[in-house]
């Protein structure tokens, strides 16, 4: 079946949707679809806020120089699978939301207004700021589009979870995997933060093998 003509996929991190999605939208991109990967929270990169633990922790000192730095690692990624980045300015857990939850919910809806395809983060949301984007875009009006929710590959398999049965695999090809793994790598700041080394078991190449999955249907 050919692909819509463009497809959005909703990430709350600077790498959740890479980590999750990215050997999908590099199969998705090369089938000829336009794919945008948006970031609900990627900061304010204009912020002079002390960076909170997690920006801390990766040697940055306020929100902006965070954002900025981040930012460039998800274009960089982007570039690896043929994707195109966007970026909303709303806060992570860390910091001010830099908005209401309406905002939020309205900035996404226009973000993807005229997609073929949404898909949102949807198991198993073990991450506070997955979960509030997750309940809050649940009721959200995204036109037209045909809606799903994507497996968070790091953290089903950091948890040891199984995946509901509504979720089915995504075909990919060795290609998109390695597209992936070099996506992944780009992150260059996070990967020490979330436990990733660079062996088999617990690294880039774990997570490009691993199955990508969405859940489609009504969300």
């Amino acid at each position: 079946m050919p692909r819509p003509l463009r497809i959005v996929v909703v990430s709350p991190h600077l790498d959740d949707g890479v980590l999750s999605l990215g050997a999908a939208m590099a199969a998705w991109a090369r089938a000829g679809a336009k794919v945008e990967l948006l970031t609900v929270l990627a900061c304010d990169p204009g912020s002079t806020a002390p960076a909170g633990g997690w920006d801390a922790r990766a040697g940055h000192a306020t929100e902006g120089e965070s954002a900025a730095a981040r930012r460039e690692e998800d274009r960089r990624a982007c570039v690896r699978i043929g994707v195109t980045p966007r970026w909303l300015p709303f806060g992570s857990v860390d910091y001010e939301r830099h908005g209401t939850d309406e905002d939020v919910r309205d900035a996404v809806t226009a973000a993807v207004d005229g997609a073929g395809e949404v898909v949102l983060p949807g198991f198993p949301l073990s991450q506070p700021d997955h979960a509030w984007l997750a309940e809050l875009l649940g009721g959200a009006e995204l036109g037209s589009a045909r809606t799903g929710r994507y497996a968070e590959v790091l953290y089903v398999r950091r948890g040891g979870v199984t995946l509901p049965e509504s979720f089915r695999t995504l075909d990919v090809r060795a290609r998109d995997r390695l597209a992936k793994w070099r996506a992944i790598r780009e992150y260059r700041s996070q990967l020490p933060l979330l436990g990733l080394s660079r062996s088999p078991t617990r690294g880039p190449i774990s997570l490009a093998r691993a199955r990508e999955a969405v859940a489609w249907g009504d969300l």
